[in-house]
């Protein structure tokens, strides 16, 4: 009896590894919006709150085309 390894397919792991860092970028630039207020610098929190702001509506839109689409 032999055992086999099967190999993951490489777009998974692709469309996790997105994912991943796609989540980062959000929690990285929401701390420094954080920070940056915390720390009076007004110009960079506000700078770092609409990033966020557009990477979270960008997924949604993603999500929702990806959903439509099936693919």
């Amino acid at each position: 009896m032999s055992t086999q390894v099967l190999a993951a397919d490489s777009s998974v792991a692709l469309l996790t590894l997105g994912i991943s860092l796609y989540s980062i970028a959000i929690l990285v630039c929401l701390g420094i919006a954080i920070n940056a207020a915390r720390f009076g610098r007004r110009r960079l929190a506000i700078t770092m709150g609409w990033v966020v702001g557009v990477l979270t509506v960008a997924g949604v839109i993603v999500a929702i085309l990806s959903s439509v689409h099936g693919g």
